[in-house]
């Protein structure tokens, strides 16, 4: 296992062992499995292919109706609808709710302060001594929604069409040189070059789900794999079905009564995934008893509120989630390092965090997460000081500063506002003008996918695909992942970084795989291709009847498994 600090996360013994096999020190394919802890499925952001008019918005006024007092039905709040059904593509933490109980992938990550991997659709594992060949064997008996089995072939066509598409996660999985369906029960994964963080790429909620080869074939059209059919269906194999799709209204599943895992005595039949923008009225509505549980609320105001609320539960947990100022790097004046560096000196990152956000989030020292595996930090760290701003602006040239920049802040997350509101008051110090702009998701997603359509700055969030930050560091910082197919929104390019990340991809000593990040993280820090700002905790807001809620690192907030949930 790659050698860690000790903010890592607790190390898993079996972790420990997968991994221990890349470095050599196994003399032959060792076979790995674990008990199933848990039959249900699994629970861990890019454009969509498809978009469409945004409806008028939910209200409290408008989203009642009495289905929240209903035992079996549960109302989630959310503010934001996903792009797309296709789990090949979609890349946004609102898939989440779907993805990870209509499909499930081969292994998934469990616990809430770790990462602990658990057999999902594979019942056990083994890798090849040189660390490129992954042999996974299978659940039996598992069928997909349409009523076909599960097996080799579907696993092989989920991730060769995956590849082809290129689009949503598929940077985590460019390692793949093939797969090969040897029996109904056994699939290999054989790499192009040594992985170490391969298994834990499997865990992800985005991309590595499996979907079924017959309804995909049914629905092709024109060669494009079905993908105009699935943004709007799914075909999985998880506990919940999608019932309906009401766009920028409501999502629907219900529960799959055939499920291979099984049902107990206390379950919910239906999820309707609302997706409400206010704050204010989540609020409204969780008071009322009109929803269940809210997720991705912002306002701290209604959160403390809530808290402080008879038969109102919230919870709060530590996440690998981070918030991020982009900037464009390929738009002059930002195309200057020097100018990026000032902005990050002219960054209060204290006040955004204890100010701002009420203490429910930690200001960042690195370009990743803190805590989590692969987090390395710089031998500097950017603090608000408007002095040294100055003298870089005046090395860059602008001494009185004398230009503007455009701020970007996502519809429905009023936190970016006010950061933006707070740093447009420093930066005017400095001469320069922010000009803050809101923007749409579905507008926003389109005009990150481009150098020319991407704004100077845009205020984003991150949260780690799976639980190792090197994951972030190459889908974020390496050239050949500039967006729509990567996950690089600043369109930054330093050759020295992607060689050492390059390098890093296919290293097994964990010696040396260290030395390499720590070197490409050093070098990416000091280039400022973004405003690294915050890393938030997560807020879980829920009636107290609302019992088996569980939260999970590696999926965030939105990573809930609603087939362990019931209410009281």
């Amino acid at each position: 296992m790659k050698a860690r600090s000790a903010n890592t996360f607790r190390c898993l013994i079996s972790l420990v062992i997968l991994l221990g096999l890349l470095s050599g020190c196994a003399p032959a394919a060792t076979p790995v499995s674990a008990p199933v802890e848990n039959p249900a499925p699994v629970q861990t952001t890019e454009p969509a292919a498809t978009t469409a008019p945004v409806e008028a918005a939910p209200t409290a006024a408008t989203m009642g109706g009495g289905l929240a007092s209903d035992p079996k039905t549960l109302i989630v709040l959310t503010p934001f609808d996903t792009q797309t059904l296709d789990p090949a593509v979609n890349y946004d933490f609102s898939g989440g709710f779907y993805l990870l109980n209509c499909y499930e992938p081969l292994v998934k990550a469990v616990g809430a302060d770790e990462a602990k991997l658990t057999p999902a659709l594979a019942e056990s594992w083994e890798i090849s001594p040189d660390g490129l060949t992954y042999t996974f064997k299978l659940r039996q008996g598992v069928k997909f929604h349409d009523g076909t089995p599960f097996n080799a072939e579907a696993v092989k066509f989920s991730f060769d069409r995956l590849l082809a598409m290129k689009m949503g996660a598929v940077g985590n999985f460019t390692s793949i040189d093939k797969i090969e369906a040897v029996d109904d029960a056994t699939v290999k994964f054989i790499l192009k070059a040594p992985y170490a963080s391969f298994l834990l790429a499997l865990t992800s909620m985005w991309g590595p789900v499996i979907v079924s080869p017959t309804a995909i074939k049914a629905n092709e059209k024109d060669g494009d794999l079905g993908q105009a059919w699935l943004a709007e269906n799914e075909a999985g194999t998880g506990p919940y079905k999608v019932e309906k799709w009401e766009r920028n209204q409501q999502l629907t599943l219900t529960r799959n009564a055939d499920y291979w895992g099984g049902w107990g005595d206390k379950f919910l039949e239906k999820i309707i995934i609302r997706f409400v923008p206010e704050t204010t009225t989540m609020r409204l509505m969780i008071e009322k008893g009109d929803a269940d549980l809210a997720v991705g609320m912002t306002s701290i105001e209604d959160l403390d509120a809530l808290a402080e609320t008879e038969g109102v539960v919230v919870e709060e947990f530590a996440a690998m989630s981070i918030r991020e100022v982009r900037i464009n790097t390929t738009k002059p004046p930002l195309d200057d390092a020097k100018v990026r560096q000032a902005l990050a000196y002219s960054f209060d990152y204290d006040q955004a965090a204890t100010g701002i956000l009420g203490g429910h989030a930690i200001r960042m020292d690195s370009v990743t997460a803190k805590g989590v595996a692969g987090y390395f930090k710089p031998s500097f760290m950017y603090t608000k000081d408007l002095e040294k701003a100055k003298q870089l602006l005046t090395e860059a040239g602008h001494p009185d500063g004398g230009f503007s920049l455009d701020y970007v802040w996502l519809s429905g997350l009023d936190i970016d506002r006010q950061i933006g509101e707070m740093w447009q008051a420093d930066l005017k110090q400095l001469g320069i003008d922010l000009k803050i702009q809101e923007m749409p998701l579905n507008t926003w997603w389109e005009a990150q996918g481009n150098p020319e359509t991407a704004p100077q700055m845009m205020m984003g969030q991150w949260g780690l695909d799976y639980a190792d930050a090197t994951s972030q560091i190459w889908v974020m910082y390496y050239s050949g992942n500039f967006p729509p197919s990567g996950s690089n929104y600043f369109y930054y390019k330093n050759e020295q970084v992607d060689k050492l990340l390059e390098q890093a991809r296919v290293e097994t000593d964990p010696a040396k795989l260290d030395q390499l990040y720590q070197q490409a993280v050093e070098m990416i820090y000091t280039d400022s291709p973004e405003v690294w700002a915050v890393q938030t905790n997560e807020r879980i807001v829920h009636r107290a009847v609302v019992m088996g809620y569980t939260y999970n690192l590696s999926y965030y907030k939105e990573g809930i498994n609603f087939s362990l949930m019931y209410k009281q």
